[in-house]
């Protein structure tokens, strides 16, 4: 994905309302019109910005849109596009909550659909926004909806943080039109997961609470055959099929930050998808549909990404448990180092990462680390000349910051952890303390 591609988040619309796809130009934005059939609204959405990234770098994009009662039906969109540099996700918790246990039988489209749709709901959450008048600023009540699944029968149901996020009041519609209020009990904008909970004492719920089973998403492959549940356009319970068209994609999340190792589909995936399932033939969960990309228009072109399940499944083992997620930071942006990019600029190792940036404050300034200080551009690359290399973390040797991320990842916050650099030639040796990521990560800027 280039800088000057164009991204929509998955963009929701109100009840019995037809909203737009949000696509969004490097430093542009674009107005788009909506109406519902039974009441106007104004869409409102919220950009998370481009920042630069943790340990992982920079990040890739989300919009969340939040749709405001009006008499109006204008709408306001924008976000900012920049390279990301991540790393994997942490195997998956074997403690998460699910409680249904595949049987691993293959299935049709149709068998996946009398098995999982029951277990779709469709959110609506009321938020508060700002919109922009001729008055000026306001701040106004608005509606965010989007899909969302029950995963045990305690109540939990997972859905995208960018759809709850700040909501004063949340409701899940089950099957049949059966509505309930929902509790947040915690959202992750670093992988754009919220897990909700409706009271499952009720014997009305109880018969509607029907779990889907996670699946293990490192064992996708593409070409693999996928179907998507969600309530698309508000059209509930809508069903696409499609196939797994890429692997290890990386997308910006609410914060600003990277959601690693992310599904690419064709499967149809619009506004009204987010919070909705992935599924293989055998009905499991492999991951939560969050984002699509447009070539221009306001629909699917056939690109859309999914959160992989074994990064949710350990997000949401966290938020149940603890109500919030920490994630290790180490607190760098870097290049990779291979032999020519070595020779080029007479660094002293032919493989490694070179930094480019490091967050004031951060685990790895307070380790010694440096960052670059002078950007040249060769051939129409860029690079940030002047910083240390990193060579190994944790005992591995680190040719690459999506390896250096992965490392990362796979620790603690206050975990202590050895890190080798090259400074000016000179190599080093430290243990570095690290961190909690910040909440956006427009606290790492350096700037």
């Amino acid at each position: 994905m280039t800088d000057h591609e164009e991204m929509t988040s998955d963009t929701t619309p109100t009840s019995g309302a037809n909203s737009n796809g949000f696509h969004a130009h490097e430093h542009e934005s674009a107005d788009s019109t909506s109406r519902s059939p039974r009441s106007p609204r104004t869409t409102v959405t919220l950009i998370a910005a481009l920042i630069l990234g943790l340990a992982g770098g920079i990040g890739g994009f989300v919009i969340a849109d939040k749709y405001i009662g009006s008499g109006n039906s204008s709408s306001t969109d924008g976000s900012s596009a920049g390279p990301i540099v991540t790393g994997a996700a942490p195997p998956a918790s074997q403690d998460s909550k699910p409680s249904s246990v595949s049987d691993g039988k293959v299935r049709t489209p149709a068998q996946i659909y009398q098995l999982v749709a029951p277990a779709v709901v469709h959110i609506s959450a009321t938020v508060s926004v700002e919109s922009n008048s001729f008055f000026g600023q306001q701040q106004q009540q608005g509606e965010a909806t989007g899909s969302g699944f029950v995963i045990d029968r305690e109540g939990h149901i997972v859905t995208n943080a960018h759809v709850v996020d700040g909501a004063s009041k949340v409701e899940v519609s089950f099957e049949g039109e059966t509505t309930f209020d929902a509790k947040v009990v915690g959202v992750d904008t670093s992988t754009d997961i919220a897990v909700l909970q409706v009271d499952a004492s009720s014997d009305k719920l109880k018969k509607a609470l029907s779990p889907v089973s996670f699946g293990d998403s490192s064992a996708v492959r593409v070409g693999d055959p996928v179907v998507a549940i969600g309530n698309p356009f508000n059209l509930d319970r809508t069903l696409t099929t499609g196939v797994v068209s890429a692997l290890q994609r990386e997308l910006r999340a609410p914060n600003g930050f990277a959601i690693e190792d992310v599904i690419q589909t064709d499967a149809a995936v619009n506004p009204g998808n987010s919070g909705g399932p992935l599924l293989n033939m055998r009905g499991e969960i492999i991951g939560v549909n969050s984002q699509i990309q447009t070539g221009g228009g306001q629909g699917n072109d056939g690109i859309a990404f999914a959160v992989p399940s074994n990064t949710v499944r350990s997000v949401v083992t966290d938020l149940i448990n603890e109500g919030k997620v920490e994630h290790a930071w180490l607190g760098v942006a870097g290049t990779d180092v291979d032999s020519s990019v070595a020779e080029l600029f007479n660094l002293p190792v032919s493989s490694g990462v070179l930094i480019s940036q490091v967050t004031s404050d951060s685990p790895a300034e307070k380790a010694g680390i440096e960052g670059g200080n002078r950007r040249v551009v060769i051939d129409g690359q860029d690079y940030v000349l002047g910083g240390d290399v990193v060579v190994a973390f944790g005992g591995k040797k680190m040719s690459t910051m999506r390896a250096l991320a992965d490392a990362v990842v796979t620790y603690k916050p206050g975990d202590k952890v050895e890190i080798v650099w090259y400074h000016h030639g000179k190599k080093r040796t430290a243990k570095v303390t690290l961190g909690t990521r910040p909440e956006s990560s427009d606290t790492q800027s350096n700037k």
